[in-house]
């Protein structure tokens, strides 16, 4: 329930105070005097806080009802209703500069008393939530190092208040002529100023104040038309956010050179290496070549000279060129990887391991292999290369297999997380999972190479093809039980 209103009732005349006492109690109201002299006033006053005030304007004492009610605004802040039967100019004029929140003319019905006691309350309670909301309107506002501005254009006048005053070299909350502002503003941001001013309005508009980066400042404007020729808004300093972009801006800057240098110092060292490649390849080719070649001529020339045992190492001299002219071509495949431009189409890669199927059943049709190949499944990417990356997964499968009867190989693709992951997988010699790391290195063999052959660089090179789709590659083994190889394009 809500307490009743507190009313001090200021009045000399006995019975017409009494008379009005009775009267505000009838209508609810809690009834503090009668006061007869602004001594009696200012002690209730300050004893018993009350909410309003209906003040006499002819009282005993010192002051008379316009002077106390003068005291009690400014000292207690507490809304004052006049009581008078004079209603001459110069008296209400006195009253009028106290601003009080209404006058009752004696004699005043019992409906006027009450209507004017509560729309003084009710004024006073909203002035009252007024001022507490622009207390804490300055508040955030100096916290958050914000202050009012006006601009009036067409007069070329600036006034600001708070901290972005005191930046921008202004008196606080005056009227300046802004022609030493605008001397201040960066020259580059001064044209768009006026022209945005010009059109009355401005929108996070932040001005540079000041000199050098380390010395300048920040302001941030919000202001629009307001009236005729009038801006008005808030101004921020938002130096310490415009400090940070700038040096958030240098270190990128500065970075991006660093990685343009880097950028040109690496796509000059592949320029070399693609050029020593390319020499040594040659270079190695021709005595490679030579070796083969001479070894040929001498088995054919004097071979029944060397007998057999001559013949045989003969053999392995040629057989031994020969691999060795297969390892410097797989060298070379596997340095062109890394640069190679893409040219993506859409495909399906199970026509490519069936093709990869026919291939290696027409090479060994001795052996008795099962291959399960899935009816679909598409994907997009350069097809040659993904052509490559399919044919060394399964010729792994193929020749890690070949101990089984009958080896099984399996090319299958399924939908995980929205996104298509491939795999091949063998029922062959399989590997130790501890070993997973390893086995997309270059060179890296888990086998004899007497037993199984190759180079080691066939999941090497699958796994830079599957790099530069921006896909992984990754496998899962057991020893006698077969492995799996998985990769996705993207």
């Amino acid at each position: 329930m809500k307490t009743p209103a507190k009313i001090l009732v200021v009045e000399d005349e006995g019975i017409v105070a009494f008379n009005l006492q009775q009267r505000l109690q009838q209508l609810g109201y809690e009834v503090m005097g009668p006061a007869e002299s602004d001594h009696d006033s200012l002690a209730l006053v300050a004893r018993e806080r009350p909410d309003l005030v209906l003040m006499d304007i002819h009282i005993k004492g010192e002051r008379d009802g316009i002077e106390l009610a003068g005291v009690l605004g400014s000292d207690f802040q507490l809304p004052i209703v006049y009581l008078t039967a004079y209603s001459e100019d110069a008296t209400l004029e006195r009253a009028r500069l106290t601003r009080p929140y209404g006058y009752l003319i004696k004699p005043f019905s019992e409906r006027e008393l009450h209507a004017t006691v509560q729309m003084a309350l009710e004024r006073h309670d909203v002035q009252r939530a007024l001022v507490d909301s622009q207390t804490k309107l300055e508040q955030a506002m100096n916290a958050a190092e914000m202050g009012f501005v006006h601009i009036r254009p067409d007069s070329g006048l600036i006034r600001m208040s708070g901290a972005p005053a005191e930046l921008a070299a202004l008196p606080d909350n005056e009227d300046q002529s802004w022609s030493a502002f605008l001397e201040r503003v960066e020259p580059a941001a001064r044209d768009r100023f006026l022209l945005d001013c010009a059109q009355g309005q401005l929108r996070r508009h932040t001005l540079k104040i000041g000199g050098d980066n380390a010395l300048a400042h920040w302001l941030q404007l919000d202001a629009a038309s307001n009236g005729p020729g009038v801006l008005q808004g808030v101004a921020q300093d938002v130096s310490e956010r415009e400090g940070a972009r700038s040096a958030l801006q240098r270190s990128h800057d500065e970075l991006e050179h660093k990685v343009q240098e880097r950028t040109e110092a690496l796509r000059q060292h592949l320029l070399e290496v693609e050029s020593f490649s390319h020499a040594a390849a040659h270079d190695l080719r021709s005595p490679v070549r030579a070796i083969a070649g001479l070894s040929h001529l001498l088995r054919e020339s004097h071979g029944d000279a060397l007998g057999e045992e001559g013949s045989a190492l003969l053999g392995r001299i040629a057989q031994s060129a020969g691999r060795m002219g297969e390892l410097i071509d797989a060298l070379l495949r596997l340095s062109k990887l890394s640069h190679a431009p893409l040219h993506p189409v859409s495909f399906d890669l199970a026509d490519v391991a069936r093709e990869v199927q026919r291939n290696l059943t027409e090479a060994e049709p001795e052996r008795e292999v099962r291959f399960h190949i899935v009816d679909h499944a598409p994907g997009r990417g350069d097809r040659t290369l993904i052509h490559s990356v399919v044919e060394n997964l399964m010729r792994n499968a193929w020749k890690f297999s070949r101990d089984r009867q009958p080896a099984v190989i399996e090319f299958g693709m399924e939908a995980r997380d929205g996104r298509a992951i491939y795999h091949v997988r063998d029922n062959g010699c399989g590997f130790d999972n501890s070993q997973t790391q390893n086995i997309f290195g270059a060179f890296f063999r888990l086998h004899d190479e007497r037993q199984f052959g190759g180079f080691g660089l066939g999941l090497s090179i699958a796994q830079r093809i599957v790099a530069r789709h921006g896909g992984e590659i990754w496998a899962q083994g057991e020893v006698d039980r077969g492995a799996t190889v998985f990769f996705t394009l993207e």
